[in-house]
């Protein structure tokens, strides 16, 4: 009757991330509605609406240690910063948090079905 939620095989990091990844879908959302968006063009905002709903899966997938999730979540954010960069947004500072989720991940993925 009191059976607990916590996945002690979870590693703490995925945990993070996951949380990290929400934070960040919230803050990409609020990106599209954004004039920046707007003046960037019609497809931007469509592939940022997009990418929100892949990073969402993708973390939903993280939270059950889904090896697949974590590869098309790497694959977005590559992505993101491409498309940062042909935006004339990118900065290094923006591929930080990207770069260290990537590796985290990679080091888990052993870890993952």
């Amino acid at each position: 009757m009191t059976e607990s939620r916590w996945n002690p095989e979870k590693p703490l990091v995925i945990n993070a991330i996951c949380i990290i990844g929400v934070i960040n879908a919230i803050q990409m959302f609020n990106l599209v509605l954004s004039p920046m968006a707007k003046q960037a063009g019609a497809v931007f905002p469509l592939y940022f609406s997009t990418s929100i709903l892949i990073s969402l899966l993708c973390i939903a997938g993280l939270w059950r240690l889904k090896r697949w999730a974590a590869l098309v979540y790497t694959a977005l954010l590559i992505c993101n910063q491409v498309v940062l960069m042909i935006m004339g947004y990118w900065e290094l500072a923006a591929a930080v948090i990207p770069v260290a989720i990537i590796l985290l991940l990679f080091k888990h993925l052993d870890k993952m079905s």
